[in-house]
């Protein structure tokens, strides 16, 4: 069974893995293995007969592999060390493996994507490509940093730039350059009592270098990050989403998809409803919600939504995209709201003209980016031999399958998953934090409450020692628990007992509120140690000997 068919789950260990297929197989499963699973794949796509425009589409994938490698190397080149072979030929035959993530200030178990495509690589003697995901949107530029001690630990949020308005990563500029210079330092020192030296601290001036460079925050992160995987010995290629989709021969996929809005749309709607019903789920925004069917005010037709966002370069909010397809062979795009382009797309104009009106689209700063299900479908059928997702990317390419499936009629090439877990290691400066389980105290004191109401007998201290009163007390509430519940005593059974139980109250009052004065405490300590048990850091707060150990495969 394909890994976007199983249930997978982060693991829980620090330090844990979850890599399939692996890197190298083992040898009871030889076929469990990238090698295989790019094989499969070429078979796989080598069964697609459609067509796109006059091409087919394996006809199209090369020319679109030449184009995505040229371009990878470029762009890494701008800012690190990178290989381009002399025989362009052979680049292109050679596997290509695939991935790609937000430019953020990610968690490590999503850094270790990266890793893999590098051993991946170099496993089937191809090129790695790590797509950055610019066209997804810059909600705020700040993390929450960890600070305090293992019992008294909270995130501060520190800024890594000033606020601006949200839009997609590719528009955002650096708002504010002392913020951005200041982060490092600022994060290495709140981080410091709980890891004292964090990678965070020798890495930050790269990233404040590259966005003097690049000028746009995202891809200053990411350079910086690339650059130093080159350090790693990592020897990848790295694009962002918004210099791909300028390309020819995806603005020719791009073009195919829109002349077939109508049956995307169909698709995509499809595909969520066979998600959910497989899974059981009711909400109609999960996973994500049905693209929308619009009818204009002005009357003049019915919209489809189409999976991709929308801006122009006066307004850089993502909107949502439209499409109204007319007889004439004229596509028409809206924002339904200020925007509207009409293009020469349809099943019967030429791949030709696609191109000229997207570029077109382009050189007038509109702005139309692909949806991260579009995305990968670009990727997986048109570049990548493997793509490489996380747990949440597998999920939503469940989707992705099914949309393939009923566009083309074809199975889709499989996809491989990985990612980790790193957690924060505070146990070698504060040893007692690993035996520390406030949790169970927590529990054990939520025991203790509820023993005290229900059987306030069992804390009253020695039986000789007790009021001769209380005693009576408790022999009346143990005659009648030992009473049968009959149907006419039932109900003066379980009054008895519980008036018995609030009279003996007062004589537990004070073991309650010491009970109770320890919820606060222990709920901080709780609070505390999800804190620095959670996996969402970003990668920079740890030490680079632990990255190390976590991040190169090759030494498993």
């Amino acid at each position: 069974m394909p890994p976007s068919r199983r249930t997978l789950a982060a693991p829980e260990r620090s330090g844990g893995r979850l890599v399939e297929p692996p890197v190298h197989a083992a040898p009871e499963r030889p076929a469990d293995s990238i090698e295989t699973l790019v094989d499969n794949n070429r078979l796989l796509r080598a069964a697609f007969d459609t067509r796109i425009g006059d091409l087919r589409m394996w006809e199209l994938v090369a020319a679109t592999r030449r184009e995505v490698l040229t371009v990878a190397a470029e762009y890494t080149q701008s800012y690190r060390d990178a290989e381009r072979p002399s025989d362009m030929a052979d680049w292109i035959a050679r596997p290509i493996v695939m991935g790609g993530h937000q430019p953020e200030l990610f968690h490590a178990g999503v850094w270790l994507k990266n890793s893999a495509l590098d051993a991946y690589a170099r496993a089937v003697s191809g090129t790695a490509i790590n797509l950055v995901v610019d066209t997804d949107r810059c909600v705020r530029a700040s993390v929450g940093v960890p600070v305090g001690t293992p019992r008294e630990a909270h995130l501060e949020v520190v800024p890594f730039d000033a606020p601006a308005p949200e839009m997609a990563w590719e528009e955002r500029a650096i708002a504010d350059r002392d913020v951005l210079a200041a982060f490092g330092p600022r994060a290495s020192a709140l981080v410091a009592p709980l890891e004292p030296n964090p990678i965070l601290r020798r890495w930050w001036p790269l990233a404040v270098d590259r966005a003097a460079e690049c000028q746009r925050l995202g891809l200053a992160l990411a350079q910086a990050r690339h650059a130093l995987e080159a350090r790693f010995g990592w020897e990848t290629l790295e694009v962002p989403v918004s210099e791909l989709v300028r390309l020819p021969t995806v603005m020719v996929f791009t073009g195919w998809l829109l002349a077939h809005c109508r049956q995307l749309h169909e698709a995509y709607n499809g595909a969520l409803a066979g998600y959910r019903r497989a899974h059981r789920v009711r909400g109609r925004g999960r996973p994500v919600p049905d693209l929308a069917v619009r009818t204009d005010q002005a009357g003049d037709g019915t919209w489809h939504e189409v999976p991709w966002w929308l801006w122009s370069r006066d307004d850089r909010r993502r909107r949502r995209v439209f499409a109204q397809a007319a007889a004439s062979g004229t596509l028409t795009l809206s924002d339904l709201e200020t925007v509207r382009v009409e293009l020469p797309i349809s099943p019967d104009t030429s791949p030709a003209k696609w191109v000229d009106a997207l570029s077109r689209m382009e050189e007038h700063a509109l702005r139309l980016r692909p949806r991260a299900i579009v995305t990968t479908m670009l990727a997986r059928l048109m570049i990548a031999d493997v793509f490489v997702h996380g747990i949440g990317g597998a999920v939503y390419d469940q989707l992705t399958d099914a949309i393939v499936s009923q566009l083309t009629g074809c199975d889709p090439p499989r996809h491989a998953v990985v990612t980790g877990t790193l957690r924060l290691p505070v146990d070698g400066l504060f040893p007692e934090f690993a035996a520390d389980d406030p949790a169970a105290d927590l529990a054990a004191v939520d025991r203790l409450l509820r023993d005290l109401e229900f059987h306030p007998e069992r804390h009253l201290g020695p039986v000789d020692a007790r009021p001769a009163e209380i005693e009576e007390l408790v022999r009346r509430k143990r005659h009648w628990i030992e009473t049968h519940p009959t149907a006419t005593l039932a109900r003066r059974r379980c009054h008895e007992i519980r008036a018995v139980n609030e009279r003996l109250q007062p004589r537990v009052d004070e073991i309650r509120r010491a009970a109770l004065d320890r919820v606060g405490p222990l709920a901080a300590r709780l609070r505390a140690r999800e804190v620095l048990r959670s996996r969402e850091h970003p990668w920079c707060f740890f030490p680079e000997k632990t990255l190390r150990a976590f991040l190169l495969l090759e030494n498993d």
